[in-house]
């Protein structure tokens, strides 16, 4: 019973996940677009959080859930865009969106399916907190170290950017 329980809860988030991400995609207001891309970050916070990978939902819930959702809807509010107003439903690129689309999800389809599940799927064994903090500060800390110098390089331009010129 709990394992039914679990897949339908997996299930259930799944569709209000891809229901989010689809409502973004075909919302005709900018604000309803950053509202679903909201519900869109904590369905996928709540899958981390139901797979058992209590970090990752965290970490998800509060920064793109709660940070990057709040700077999409300021951005929107302080554009040219009213807020109520709409999308232009005209494109000239109508037909390359969805051959885009296809071409994406063929790709995706196709490393699904030639990817072996049987072994990717083993439980991991311990903490998956110090697991993660072993690999981020032993295996990967070149990498750690390099995507963190990187991100204060952008928000030190951001800040001269943001700067007026006589200050």
């Amino acid at each position: 019973m709990s394992d039914f329980l679990n897949a339908g809860a997996f299930y259930l988030l799944a569709a209000v996940t891809l229901a989010g991400a689809l409502g973004v995609v075909l919302a005709k207001k900018l604000v309803h677009a950053a509202l679903l891309l909201t519900v869109t970050f904590i369905g996928v916070a709540c899958l981390y959080f139901q797979l058992g990978a209590d970090f990752l939902g965290a970490a998800q819930l509060m920064i793109y859930a709660g940070g990057v959702a709040v700077l999409i809807v300021l951005g929107v509010m302080l554009t040219r865009h009213a807020p109520g107003e709409e999308t232009s439903p005209d494109n000239a690129r109508w037909f390359a969106a969805p051959v885009a689309a296809a071409l994406f999800f063929a790709v995706v389809f196709s490393a699904i399916y030639v990817t072996p599940f049987a072994e990717v799927m083993e439980a991991p064994v311990g903490n998956s907190i110090e697991k993660l903090a072993d690999l981020m500060l032993g295996e990967y800390a070149i990498t750690f170290e390099l995507a963190a110098t990187l991100l204060l390089a952008a928000l030190v331009g951001a800040i001269v950017l943001a700067k007026e010129e006589g200050q």
